[in-house]
């Protein structure tokens, strides 16, 4: 019997690792522009590639968990935690990395995804809980669709920056 959803977190990991190759072309393409790569440009992309991978291994691991002989609510437990653990530190870290990495401000719209990654993911921890419902796999989908979609809106939006010249750019080298 194959877990509920598992389709769905499939999905997620293809791509997650189709938006990993994504920003390794955003990469590739500014270097053959002959911009080169600020330390900001490196923290960023390494943020995207980083991103799809764990979008990847997060959306692989609930079938594999429950393929290791884990029931279906073991299964959603311990998925919450092992995904809601890493992604709630990543994103208490980003704005001291922003920061170590470009004077620029953090902008408003990352604030808000930054917040509202923070009360998602933080979700999973009360999924892994049992409360105030039994776990489910809803709030591990959402939790890694966010993460991933989140970050989608952030690679749309820098895009154009990876094609600014260097007088145009504002980071900490």
């Amino acid at each position: 019997m194959d877990l509920p959803n598992a389709i769905y977190f499939y999905t997620l990991a293809q791509v997650g690792i189709a938006f990993a190759g994504f920003a390794t072309i955003l990469m590739a393409l500014r270097e053959m522009r002959g911009r080169g790569m600020s330390k900001f440009h490196l923290w960023v992309a390494k943020s995207y590639i980083q991103c799809g991978l764990v979008t990847a291994m997060n959306g692989m691991l609930p079938p594999l968990l429950y393929g290791l002989g884990l029931s279906e609510t073991l299964t959603w437990q311990v998925a919450s935690l092992l995904v809601g653990l890493p992604a709630l530190g990543m994103l208490l870290l980003a704005p001291r990395q922003w920061r170590a990495n470009t004077s620029m401000p953090i902008q408003p719209r990352l604030w808000v995804q930054i917040i509202l990654g923070l009360l998602i993911n933080g979700a999973l921890l009360f999924n892994a809980a049992g409360w105030p419902n039994p776990p489910g796999p809803g709030l591990v989908m959402l939790a890694i669709s966010w993460n991933l979609f989140g970050f989608f809106a952030q690679f749309a939006e820098s895009v154009s920056f990876f094609f600014q010249d260097e007088q145009d750019e504002n980071p900490k080298e």
